[in-house]
């Protein structure tokens, strides 16, 4: 468990930064969209770890999922989910959110042991949403890709996306670990690709696995600047 890691696939949300208040900053923000959004919530769920091979297939099928739930048409609810939604997602991590303290550091670190790393979030607009959060430029410096599932055509955990972005990365996937909030989406795209995964605690985390580490992003921060000492069952 832990060894040989030679590319690191870290999951966004919940992960690089603290995502504490952000659902319940969104609705206030958008207060006359509350049915549009508990509505994108539902759709998602129920596209959980589907793959429709391309981001056009996925697009068709998520606008006319929300269409038939908001009473909107296909392209005006895609519209609504790409812009107006992103759009404010972005300026609230701008107004209220960075990244993780020691990102950088843990980042550099990374890069200098010659271990590539990558960003992988299930929503799109991954490079705004990071410069949203301040990323400095030496973070930004380290990494190799940054991909949204979405733009594979997918939702986590569809294992597809996992495999291209170690193809991408070069690493055969027993060599990559993903690092995600969620088990149930990253940890189990993580098993079923045969990669390793850390899960980093947050305050939604409520079931905890045997299968995998369970960290504070604190504690995952000290293993990598203590030189990443192997872990073994």
């Amino acid at each position: 468990m832990l060894s040989d890691v030679k590319a690191v696939i870290f999951d966004l949300d919940g992960t690089l930064y603290n995502f504490k208040w952000l659902p319940l900053r969104l609705m206030w923000a958008l207060p006359t969209d509350f049915s549009r959004i508990a509505a994108d919530r539902s759709v998602r769920k129920k596209l959980k770890g589907c793959d429709f091979g391309t981001p056009e297939a996925y697009k068709e099928e998520y606008s006319k999922r929300m269409a038939k739930a908001t009473a909107l048409k296909p392209k005006d609810a895609l519209n609504w989910y790409s812009n107006r939604y992103i759009g404010t997602m972005c300026f609230l991590l701008k107004k209220y959110y960075l990244a993780r303290q020691k990102l950088e550091e843990v980042f550099q670190v990374l890069c200098d042991k010659g271990i590539k790393i990558a960003v992988f979030s299930d929503y799109p607009r991954v490079r705004q949403r990071i410069r949203a959060l301040d990323f400095s430029d030496g973070t930004m410096a380290a990494v190799c890709g940054i991909y949204s599932a979405e733009d594979f055509g997918s939702q986590k955990p569809a294992p597809r996306p996992f495999l291209e972005i170690a193809s991408e990365l070069g690493v055969s996937p027993e060599h990559c670990l993903v690092v995600g909030d969620r088990d149930d989406t990253d940890g189990e795209g993580a098993r079923k690709t045969n990669m390793q995964f850390v899960q980093i605690e947050t305050h939604k985390t409520k079931v905890k696995e045997p299968n995998h580490p369970l960290w504070s992003w604190e504690d995952f921060a000290e293993w990598v600047l203590q030189g990443m000492e192997p872990l073994e069952d």
